[in-house]
C-alpha cells in the first residue's frame, strides 16, 4: 500500500478524532503478516499533555472476548472440555442456579460462546464489576437472578456468560483464567505488553480513560483485574494486538502447512461462523444494503457487499472504545482504540477498510481446480455445437435424468440464436467442486454457474445458463 494511501488514513483518524470528540486514538492495519502502518492521534494524558505513541497501551474491552473464545477452544481441541456439556460440569455450583423455566435445558459452554444462554445484557453493568473477587462471583451464581429467558432462544449479549468461561478457563486448566491466556497465547505470540492488569500498565506508557460531560472533562477510574475480565479486562499495544491479529488471519487461507500457532488453524476459522442467530442489521446511510450478521465464537461475522466477508468485534469501557476488523480473504486487519467512553470505533475501522479497498491493486482471481476447468470448456463445446451430449464425458449420473437432452439442447438452440457464437472470458471459483463462468458472445454474454458431484472423478451434477444481452 502507498505512502498516500496510509497518509489518508492518518488524515482519516485525525479528523474522526475531532468529529467524535476523543482526547487520543491510535489506529493499526495489519497486511501480509505483520503491522504495515499505525496511526496515533491527540493525548494519552490530558493533564499532562502526553501525546499518543505506537506503543502506548489502551484498554481494549470486550475486544477481550474472541482471545477468552480461542483459549476455551484450545481446551475443546485438547480434549479437557466439550462445547455443549452443561455448565455445571465445569462450575459445580451452577448446579443449584434455578433454571429459568421447568422445561429449559441446561446451559451450555456454547450457549455462553454464542450470547444465548438466556442472559440479559448487561454492558452497563459488566463494565463496573471488572474488579469483582471470586467470592463475589460465588455469590451472584449462587443468589443472582441471571435469566431473562430460557437458554437457546435468542441472541442477548451477556458479558456475564463470558465472565463464567473465565470461571470455566480457571476449573478447567488448574490455574487462573488470567495466567492460562497468557501461557496459551500471549506468550507464544511474542505480547509482552498485554495484560488483564490495567493498574499496572498504567505505570507504564498508558492511554488514561476519560468521559466528556456538559463540555467538561473528566479522568475515569481505572476499573481492576478481577474474577470477570474474561470478558472485556485486556489492555494492549498497537504492536502487541497487530501480533494476534496477523496470527488469526494466518488461519487463512485452509492448507496443508503444518501448524505453526498457539492454537491450530481449523480452530480460529470456527470461531467465525455463524453460531447464534441472526443480528439486525444496522442502517447504512449512504444506500447500501446491510450486511447480514451473526456471532460466532468471540467474533461478529457479516457480509458485505464491498468488502466481503468481515470478522469484526467492539469493545467499550468507561473512559476506553474499541475495534476490531478482519477480512480474512484479503489478509488486513484494521484496528483501533480511543480513550473516550464508549467511543465508536466501528466507524473508524471501516473508514479505513474502505480506504484500504479503493487503492488496493485488483485481487487476481482465484485459479479454477482442473475439475473444475474441464467440466466449463466441456460446456463451452456443447454450447459451440448446440448438443449438450458433446458434454457428456463429464456428466454425472443426475443431469440428463433431471433435465432430458431435448431439453438441454432446446436451451443451448434459444441461448444461441440469442447470443451468437462466443469464447470463454473466464472461470470464477466458488470452490474446487463449483463456480461461475462467462462466455463473450457476439450479441451478450453467457454467465453459467456449475456444481459437480463428489465422484472420484467430479461430474456435472448441476448447471444454470443465463443469456446477458448486451
Amino acid at each position: 500500500m502507498s505512502e498516500t494511501t496510509f497518509a489518508e488514513i492518518d488524515a482519516a483518524c485525525a479528523a474522526f478524532a475531532k468529529q467524535e470528540q476523543i482526547p487520543g486514538l491510535v489506529a493499526g492495519i495489519v497486511q501480509d503478516g505483520r503491522l504495515a502502518h499505525a496511526t496515533t492521534v491527540g493525548l494519552a494524558d490530558m493533564e499532562t499533555s502526553r501525546p499518543v505513541g505506537h506503543v502506548t497501551a489502551f484498554r481494549i474491552a470486550s475486544m477481550t472476548k474472541n482471545m477468552t473464545a480461542l483459549a476455551i477452544l484450545s481446551l475443546r481441541d485438547q480434549g479437557r472440555l466439550a462445547l455443549d456439556a452443561p455448565l455445571a460440569e465445569y462450575v459445580p455450583q451452577f448446579a443449584k442456579v434455578p433454571s429459568a423455566t421447568r422445561d429449559s435445558r441446561p446451559v451450555s459452554l456454547r450457549d455462553l460462546l454464542t450470547h444465548v444462554a438466556g442472559f440479559v445484557t448487561d454492558d452497563p453493568w459488566g463494565d463496573r464489576v471488572l474488579g469483582m473477587t471470586p467470592a463475589e462471583l460465588d455469590a451472584l451464581i449462587a443468589s443472582g437472578r441471571l435469566f431473562a429467558r430460557p437458554p437457546g432462544l435468542a441472541f442477548e449479549y451477556s458479558n456475564l456468560g463470558y465472565a463464567l468461561l473465565g470461571r470455566v478457563l480457571t476449573n478447567v486448566s488448574g490455574e487462573p483464567y488470567q495466567t492460562f491466556i497468557r501461557r496459551t497465547i500471549l506468550e507464544p505470540l511474542g505480547m509482552a505488553r498485554t495484560t488483564f492488569d490495567a493498574i499496572a500498565a498504567s505505570r507504564d506508557d498508558f492511554a488514561w480513560g476519560y468521559r466528556l460531560d456538559e463540555g467538561s472533562w473528566s479522568r475515569e477510574r481505572i476499573e481492576p483485574d478481577g474474577e470477570v475480565g474474561a470478558m472485556g479486562g485486556l489492555a494492549t499495544t498497537v504492536p502487541d494486538y497487530a501480533r494476534y491479529v496477523a496470527f488469526l488471519l494466518s488461519a487463512w487461507p485452509a492448507r496443508n502447512d503444518p501448524e505453526v500457532g498457539p492454537v491450530r488453524r481449523s480452530t480460529v476459522r470456527e470461531m467465525g461462523l455463524w453460531h447464534a442467530p441472526p443480528l439486525l442489521p444496522d442502517p447504512v446511510a449512504d444506500g447500501r444494503q446491510p450486511a447480514p450478521s451473526a456471532y460466532g465464537y468471540g467474533l461478529v461475522h457479516s457480509t458485505d457487499g464491498l468488502l466481503g466477508s468481515r470478522l469484526h468485534h467492539a469493545g467499550g469501557l468507561p473512559g476506553y472504545g474499541s475495534h476490531v476488523l478482519m477480512l480474512p480473504q484479503r489478509g488486513w486487519g484494521v484496528f483501533a482504540f480511543g480513550n473516550r467512553t464508549y467511543a465508536p470505533m466501528s466507524r473508524l475501522t471501516l473508514r479505513i477498510a474502505e480506504i484500504l479497498h479503493v487503492a488496493a491493486p485488483r485481487q487476481e482471481p482465484s485459479k479454477p481446480s482442473a475439475a473444475l476447468s474441464r467440466a466449463v470448456r466441456a460446456i463451452i463445446a456443447a454450447y459451440e455445437a448446440g448438443r449438450i451430449e458433446a458434454a457428456a464425458p463429464v456428466f454425472a449420473a443426475n443431469l440428463l435424468l433431471d433435465m432430458p437432452a431435448r431439453f438441454r439442447n432446446a436451451e443451448l438452440a434459444a441461448l444461441k440464436r440469442r447470443l451468437g457464437d462466443g469464447h470463454l472470458e473466464g472461470i470464477e471459483p466458488i470452490h474446487a467442486l463449483a463456480g461461475r463462468f462467462t462466455m463473450a458472445c457476439l450479441h451478450g454474454r453467457l454467465r453459467g454457474t456449475v456444481t459437480l458431484s463428489p465422484d472420484a472423478e467430479p461430474g456435472i451434477q448441476k448447471l444454470s445458463l443465463v443469456a446477458e444481452d448486451v
